[in-house]
């Protein structure tokens, strides 16, 4: 039997062309059936991507307020994008985006042949894809499985999502670093500008980040630039796609990069102290239950809403300008006028910043809390990190480096930063060692050396305060300034600080008299009232401020003019049991003794809780409790939360009138038949001449109430017009540091000017559709004389305003 002849060596060549051919292909349905059978994402995965979105603070026209994120992301529609962003990143990243499904074999071929050197492989899709679904490989054998992984998850998108949703899927997923996630973020941080008003030259820069976007950051002044030939890339790409012509693309390589940055902080923005005092009540509201234990607001799998992740809508009361101009009214008058005066005035005091009645005792208590309660001590003792701000559970102590060391701890969510531990007997050491630091100040932050103790003086010296405006009929919140800078002191004072009001409280006195049937124009005599107190304390008998006495007034007179003897006269006659009641029928919710000293304003009470009862006068004697969002909604446009006001008949309909027109005294000035003098402690408001013209020559009705502190700790004023209550507080954070004298530390000075500013600004403002007009009288016979002019004359008269006598 004969054996088999050899193979040709032309069989043999054959065998291994196929071979050669055959095993690449092979291999690459190797892996990708090792692939497709491996951990994919399931269809409802790809139908609901997961995505850390932000919750969207919005004004009350809709426009953007804020942000709170761990990624600062909020998606948009692909009609809400330019076409600019469209025709850039196409041309630039996916020229056949339209034709493949997914994978571009072209492009595939052509990065394996030539190694990358003439373009990626990577499609739109495919990126998208990387990023939704696949983690950051550690070695190359990895990342190889992860493209095949990849190819397969971009043909299910594919087959999922349009080729526009892919479009704004993957510009709403990309980071452009310095806190702008998403295209919607990096038209507001980078050029200030919504996604769909980009230009094609800001366009181009944003995708051509996409290629490196820390390499080509445009914020970093050593690259602008590699930022500008990246640019000139996306721009050379566009014109070979037909996109531009030759001509634009000589006028758009000439152009600047025309950044707008706008930096991303919580610190910073409108609004600051709202927005944080909002997160507040957002994270209470949503982890509220019901008694079976169950949330009151949860989402359709039983779990809270994260306000940092879910991407949620709120619709707050604020108005934009509204929120300007109270902004600028706090800053004119503390940081160009106040502030210099009060710097003045604290040179003088041997104990700076503290009064001269205070002692060195307290001063060194004061002191000593104010050292405990600050960020430093909190990081030396590791009950915070000073980098990120994080609490003491994810703080430990550990040996760094041969010694004790504080460790935010990463695994625990910490930023992973060391610091030494000092002795607790060592702190007040460091506090008193000289050392670098920015500090603040009116005309911008200022570096400079002094010690932790010497920064903690510095900033007592600063005069703080507090705006609220609100609209009596709807409770609305229209404005809210709760400090003069939130970075440096982050303490609010419309809601969290309760500060002793002062003549701001006369107004529930003289409204419990009026309502139990006291005319505004009876006559009393302005002589010392006094009240029998416990035995073994002497008489309490309350002075006027002028230390004037002597004469009758009416009672009109008296409140425009904040008497302390008519005051406390009408205490006397109906009791501070009844106006403490009326007080918490108008809102007060703070603690109030019902003594006769309440008369006078002892309590400390909240800038909103005061505003809000004032409101009741301007809306008809009825309480609304108020109100600083409207509405929730989730990332898909349903309501989470509707807000129903909480209202009170505080007043009936005809006190509360009157009680207008008494207030109205205090800016018009109240007439006093004895002494022919009209007079109110509000006037300057009034005035058109001279330094007060800046925020006075306000002629629109207007009632008010100013309101002074024992020792000119703190000055307030409130306005009220027909639609628009606004209270506004000034003082130091510490008691102990205020004006030696009356004159500048009282709320005429201090506070008053801040609500003329603001509201100059607000009748400025045509879109601001506020009243001129008077308030609106109840129908029927008031049953009293209010005009105190007239002699027994025909009754409800209307005080005739100063500037028309």
């Amino acid at each position: 039997m004969s054996e088999n002849p050899a193979p040709r060596p032309n069989r043999r060549r054959r065998l291994l062309w196929w071979f050669i051919v055959l095993s690449p292909v092979l291999g690459l349905l190797f892996m990708l059936f090792l692939a497709a059978n491996s951990d994919l994402p399931s269809t409802e995965d790809l139908e609901n991507p997961r995505s850390d979105l932000a919750t969207a603070i919005l004004f009350s026209d809709g426009t953007q307020m804020g942000q709170y994120y761990k990624e600062n992301r909020i998606p948009v529609d692909y009609a809400q994008i330019s076409p600019n962003v469209v025709n850039a990143l196409i041309a630039t990243e996916d020229e056949r985006f339209r034709q493949h499904s997914g994978v571009d074999v072209r492009g595939t071929i052509r990065a394996g042949v030539f190694l990358g050197k003439k373009g990626g492989a990577s499609t739109i899709t495919q990126q998208l894809a990387k990023m939704l679904f696949t983690e950051r490989a550690d070695n190359f054998f990895k990342r190889t499985f992860q493209k095949f992984q990849e190819w397969i998850i971009s043909a299910k998108l594919e087959r999922q999502y349009t080729k526009d949703e892919i479009i704004a899927m993957y510009l709403n997923r990309f980071d452009w670093i310095n806190q702008a996630v998403g295209i919607n973020s990096a038209a507001r941080v980078y050029f200030n500008t919504t996604p769909d008003s980009l230009k094609i030259e800001e366009a181009a820069m944003l995708v051509g980040m996409l290629k490196n976007p820390a390499l080509f950051n445009p914020n970093r002044a050593s690259r602008l630039d590699t930022v500008m030939h990246r640019r000139m890339v996306v721009f050379d790409q566009m014109r070979r796609n037909g996109l531009l012509t030759d001509q634009q693309y000589d006028s758009l390589k000439a152009l600047p990069l025309g950044l707008k940055f706008q930096r991303v902080d919580h610190t910073e923005g409108p609004a600051p102290y709202f927005r944080e005092v909002l997160r507040s009540k957002l994270q209470e509201l949503l982890a509220s239950t019901n008694e079976d234990g169950t949330l009151k607001y949860a989402k359709s799998d039983g779990s809270a809403y994260d306000i940092y992740t879910d991407g949620l809508k709120i619709y707050t009361t604020l108005d934009g300008d509204m929120q300007r101009y109270g902004e600028f009214a706090v800053s004119e008058h503390l940081g160009t006028e106040l502030q210099a005066d009060f710097f003045k005035d604290l040179g003088k005091k041997k104990n700076r910043p503290f009064d001269f009645r205070v002692s060195q005792e307290e001063i060194d208590g004061i002191l000593h809390t104010a050292m405990t309660r600050s960020v430093r001590y909190k990081e030396l003792t590791g009950k915070q990190c000073g980098n990120c701000e994080r609490p003491s559970k994810y703080i430990e102590k550990v040996k760094h480096e041969g010694s004790d060391h504080w460790h935010c701890r990463p695994d625990l969510g910490g930023c992973d930063t060391y610091w030494k531990v000092v002795k607790e007997a060592d702190i007040p050491k460091v506090f008193d060692t000289p050392t670098k630091m920015r500090v603040f100040s009116w005309k911008g932050e200022i570096d400079t050396t002094m010690s932790p103790m010497d920064s903690i003086k510095y900033y007592k010296s600063f005069l703080q305060s507090g705006l609220l405006s609100m609209d009596p009929h709807t409770g609305f919140v229209k404005a809210w300034v709760g400090g003069i800078d939130f970075k440096h002191f982050q303490y609010d004072h419309v809601e969290q600080a309760r500060r002793q009001v002062g003549s701001t409280f006369k107004p529930f006195v003289y409204a419990t008299a009026i309502r139990e049937g006291m005319e505004p124009c009876r006559e009393v005599p302005n002589q010392k009232v006094c009240f029998d107190m416990p035995p073994g304390q002497p008489d309490w008998c309350p002075e006027n401020s002028d230390a004037v006495y002597g004469g009758m007034v009416n009672v009109k007179y008296a409140l425009a003019n904040s008497m302390n003897t008519v005051t406390a006269w009408l205490m006397k006659q109906y009791g501070p049991q009844a106006v403490t009641v009326l007080a918490r029928h108008m809102g007060v919710k703070s603690p109030l003794d019902p003594v006769p000293s309440l008369c006078l304003g002892v309590a400390d009470l909240t800038l909103m809780e005061i505003t809000g009862a004032f409101s009741s006068f301007a809306n008809q004697g009825v309480y609304i409790e108020p109100i600083i969002f409207t509405r929730i909604e989730d990332k898909n446009g349903n309501t989470v939360y509707d807000v129903t006001p909480n209202t009170y008949e505080a007043l009936d309909e005809r006190t509360a009138y009157i009680m207008l027109d008494m207030l109205k005294g205090v800016t018009d000035g109240a007439y006093n038949q004895s002494t022919n003098r009209t007079v109110g402690t509000g006037m300057r408001l009034r005035m058109g001449w001279g330094n007060r013209a800046k925020y006075g020559n306000i002629k629109f009705p207007t009632a008010g109430k100013t309101g002074t502190t024992q020792n000119n700790s703190d000055g307030w004023f409130i306005g009220i017009t027909p639609d628009l209550v606004t209270g506004v507080w000034t003082g130091a954070d510490d008691r102990s540091v205020r004006f030696a004298s009356t004159d500048k530390g009282q709320g005429a000075n201090m506070a008053l000017p801040i609500y003329g500013y603001y509201m100059n600004k607000v009748y400025a403002n045509p879109r601001i559709e506020i009243s001129t007009g008077d308030f609106e009288r109840p129908e029927g016979d008031l049953g009293v004389e209010t005009n105190c002019r007239n002699k027994g004359g025909a009754t409800n008269g209307v005080t005739k305003p100063i500037w028309d006598e």
